[in-house]
């Protein structure tokens, strides 16, 4: 299996994983903060943004990277963070349902590392 790290806000996931690096903030921030890895020749595993739009509300988001680069990660990165800055406009993230939140977001990462094991 390839070598990973898993860029998260999520305390669910901060709990269950050890090989985390921990954000502080919302969504956008996970985002800001694997655009920093790219920078530094890291790589999306999985994709920065949810499959669905009602997920991109989430305040938790976690990402999986790997430290081997891809030419195409600084374009993933900048159109994720774009669509997201566009999907939310003066929207705020959904606190009202933070814990299902963190349960989705636990269960897609998990199924995840699953498919990439």
């Amino acid at each position: 299996m390839t070598k990973y790290m898993i860029v998260t806000n999520n305390p669910s996931v901060q709990e269950k994983y050890d090989v985390i690096q921990e954000v502080e903030g919302d969504f956008r921030d996970v985002l800001v903060a694997v655009r920093d890895l790219i920078h530094l020749g890291w790589r999306p595993l999985t994709h920065p943004l949810p499959a669905s739009i009602r997920m991109m509300y989430s305040p938790v988001r976690s990402v999986v990277v790997t430290e081997e680069s891809h030419d195409q990660s600084y374009e993933i990165i900048d159109q994720a963070m774009d669509l997201y800055d566009r999907t939310m406009g003066q929207r705020k993230p959904d606190y009202v349902n933070l814990e299902d939140y963190r349960l989705l977001d636990l269960e897609l990462l998990t199924a995840s590392l699953e498919d990439l094991s």
